[in-house]
């Protein structure tokens, strides 16, 4: 028992002569890394060693404690932290707690941020661009899903309707997405009044109101066929229009002109001795439509606006103006619903119109041979 103390008495000896000669230089280079481990370095140095067998006499065969001397309570540190010629003052302390205190809130921002981005990552898990592309696809998508294979040709179709039995209806070209102006009108361009309308077929039709002229037709397909039955007032056989739908051509607007005089009809004053225009007239309802046959030549005007237009056809004199033609007398002639007339007429140099009862002179300069 006595050997074994003895051996443990001589190893710890030798590591507290050993220990001094160290600690200088351990002090030294953890002063360099880190100033406030020289300060708690030295304030350990003023309180005296730490050795855990500080309190026990170790050379002796019966250790015997011995009080250690430690610092009053409350007793103020020293106004110097010195560590092997490492000297820091009161304000160079303050200066790095204010470092610290400083590098905390970094790292705690840092956290902040750390934590803001995780939290947008997982509600928006996209990142500006991504979501911007992918609405890009998104509308380009839809585009090509709602965009028509073909873009129906858009056209203002007028006919005289035929009154006789043994005619075929009207055909009536529609197209999905387009709806269709049927305007029914007499021999004078006057409104002709609708009584009843029925049919059949996937269409959509809104009759016009009591007293009205105007059938709109919607089609609910793109491809399509049926027809239409129209009674009108004072009239006593019914009209009737095919109906068609297709991808290719659209009436946007249909105007049906009825060879009789209506229930709103202006009569003349007096009678020029003309005929009117009978279902059938193709040249008439071409001048009307501003369409002329290819072989029709237009002609000068001079003395009226250019509402007026005159063209040379089969020997005759086809005038489009939505004057009144007073001299000379017309051969035939036909109306649309907006007021336009055609009048096909003899060859005459010098026309007489009337424009909302101020008489016009139209001067018309003769082809040229």
């Amino acid at each position: 028992m006595h050997i074994k103390h003895g051996i443990l008495t001589a190893v710890l000896g030798t590591v507290l002569a050993v220990a001094p000669a160290y600690a200088p230089a351990y002090a030294q280079d953890t002063a360099a890394q880190d100033p406030l481990a020289a300060l708690a370095t030295a304030q350990d140095n003023q309180a005296g060693p730490q050795d855990p067998f500080a309190g026990f006499d170790t050379g002796t065969a019966g250790a015997q404690p011995i009080q250690p001397q430690f610092a009053p309570m409350g007793a103020p540190l020293p106004t110097q932290a010195t560590l092997q010629g490492y000297t820091m003052t009161p304000e160079e302390v303050a200066e790095l707690e204010a470092k610290m205190e400083a590098e905390a809130a970094k790292r705690e921002e840092k956290e902040r941020e750390k934590a803001y981005d995780a939290a947008i990552g997982s509600v928006l898990p996209l990142r500006p661009e991504e979501i911007r592309e992918m609405l890009e696809f998104f509308r380009k998508s839809r585009q090509a899903a709602e965009t028509p294979l073909i873009v129906p040709e858009a056209k203002v179709q007028f006919e005289t309707i035929s009154m006789d039995p043994s005619a075929l209806p009207s055909l009536i070209k529609l197209a999905p997405g387009h709806v269709t102006t049927l305007n029914i009108q007499d021999i004078t361009g006057m409104p002709w009044p609708v009584r009843d309308v029925s049919w059949a077929g996937e269409f959509d039709v809104t009759p016009p109101d009591e007293g009205g002229h105007v059938v709109r037709i919607t089609p609910l397909t793109a491809h399509g066929i049926g027809n239409m039955s129209i009674q009108l007032v004072d009239l006593a056989t019914p009209i009737t229009f095919s109906l068609q739908t297709g991808l290719s051509v659209s009436h946007y607007r249909f105007d049906a002109q009825i060879p009789k005089m209506g229930p709103l009809a202006e009569i003349p004053l007096i009678d020029q001795g003309g005929l009117d225009a009978v279902a059938g007239d193709q040249n008439l309802i071409s001048f009307l439509e501003g369409i002329p046959p290819q072989a029709s030549d237009k002609l000068d005007v001079q003395g009226v606006d250019a509402r007026t237009k005159i063209w040379a056809f089969n020997d005759q004199y086809f005038v489009r103006t939505p004057l009144v033609l007073l001299s000379p007398a017309w051969n035939s002639s036909v109306k649309s619903s907006d007021g336009m007339n055609v009048y096909a007429l003899n060859e005459a140099p010098v026309l007489l119109l009337s424009d909302n009862g101020r008489m016009v002179q139209a001067y018309v300069e003769p082809q040229e041979e």
